[in-house]
């Protein structure tokens, strides 16, 4: 925390937050992180060790930990990824025991004997994630995924897959395999803005079975 509070009243960070109007002023984050300046992140957005690329958005109040976060996502408001573990194996869960520096505010232990930082999670491109949803750590949610609001995901996530519930489980899938085949081999999402704006009409219109040929057409014959 101390290091996120050092670095909010940087020169640096400050120099790029009000050049970009869509960086809140009040978006805490590490030098660890790397943010893209198409990205837009609202207030009291927290984050740690975290990479942001181009056109996704984080609602306010989300809170993120060492994660990869890919292009076109949507992340709703007081959202939590890649929450901070305890141990569970001693006699205590607490960390005032094992760790130097911890949430209790006190330091007995004289060594860090656990390591709490969470595994890295790795979002895919055009992943909707819902309000108030935690994804725990070490989770890879794949190109496409939508995360129902107030769900607790706790497993990998497929491509295209809707989940849902406490623990998140899959709902159902967005397309049919041969159409989710399609956009995977399609990476749209990685054409240049100026392709993807001239080709706007083809995310404009609902993609089914039979017109996914023409409409992902233009991105596959692109590669």
């Amino acid at each position: 925390m101390c290091s996120l509070i050092k670095n909010y009243f940087s020169f640096q960070r400050l120099q790029k937050q009000l050049q970009n109007r869509k960086l809140s002023l009040l978006v805490f984050y590490d030098k660890q992180s790397v943010v893209s300046d198409k990205s837009r992140i609202q207030r009291f957005v927290v984050l740690r060790k975290c990479v942001v690329s181009d056109y996704s958005y984080i609602g306010y109040n989300t809170n993120i930990y060492n994660a990869s976060i890919g292009k076109f996502c949507s992340i709703s408001k007081e959202v939590c990824i890649g929450l901070p573990s305890h141990p569970t194996k001693f006699i205590s869960t607490s960390p005032l025991f094992v760790n130097i520096q911890n949430g209790t505010g006190y330091s007995w232990s004289k060594q860090d004997l656990f390591n709490s930082v969470p595994e890295k999670v790795v979002i895919g491109n055009d992943v909707w994630i819902g309000m108030k949803s935690t994804i725990m750590g070490g989770i890879t949610i794949g190109n496409g995924a939508i995360i129902a609001a107030h769900s607790v995901v706790t497993k990998d996530v497929p491509p295209y897959a809707v989940v849902g519930g406490v623990p998140a489980k899959v709902i159902k899938y967005r397309f049919d395999d041969t159409v989710i085949e399609s956009l995977q081999k399609s990476e749209w999402w990685n054409h240049p803005d100026d392709f993807l704006q001239e080709h706007i009409t083809s995310f404009q219109e609902e993609l089914s079975a039979e017109n996914a040929n023409r409409l992902l057409g233009i991105f596959l014959n692109k590669q």
